[in-house]
Formats: C-alpha cells, structure tokens, sequence
C-alpha cells in the first residue's frame, strides 16, 4: 500500500507552457516551456510544419486564462444542512406537490 496524494503527485515545475502558431496559418501548433524569467518576451522558433512539408516560422501564441467560476451554496442543500428557510422549503414542495400531485 503506498502513500498517494493528489498534492504531491503535481508537477512542481515553474516553467510555463506556451502554444506555438505556424506563422503560415495552417492551424498547426507546438507545445512547449520556457523560463519564467522570459515571460515577458515572445517565443519565436523555427520548427518543421507536417501540413506544407517544410520548416517555417513558428511564434508563441496569447493563452487564454481559464474563467474561475464563484461556487455558490445549493439553496437546497444550504437548507437542510443548516435548517435555515426550512420553511421556504416546505412551501415549495407543497406547491410543486399541488400542481404536479406527486413528489
């Protein structure tokens, strides 16, 4: 049985990965890492493109950076777990139990 936690199985690396566009607008694309310390300079490599058979000119394209989301409680979930608006609760069922006739 070996010790595994998510925590300690992530890279640890500081490098960051960057896209590289083919600069013939193939839609080919490299992935690669560079220094921290060159994040603010744009990667440009001469690399081999499949799509038009030779080597081109392949520069670092603009990330996008992930939309974080705000987690909200479950009204529901909030309810029966701290018994707040417990009664909210109970008329909304009784409702939904009046229109539909069943739970």
């Amino acid at each position: 049985m070996f010790f595994r936690s998510p925590v300690l199985l992530r890279d640890k690396s500081k490098r960051l990965a960057v896209q590289l566009v083919s600069s013939v607008q193939t839609g080919f694309k490299y992935w690669t890492e560079k220094s921290p310390l060159k994040k603010d300079t744009r990667l440009a490599l001469r690399k081999y493109d499949p799509i038009v058979n030779r080597h081109v000119m392949f520069y670092e394209a603009a990330l996008a950076k992930p939309v974080r989301r705000i987690r909200r409680p479950r009204p529901l979930a909030w309810a029966r777990w701290t018994g707040r608006n417990i009664q909210d609760l109970v008329k909304n069922v009784a409702r939904k139990h009046e229109k539909l006739g069943y739970f």
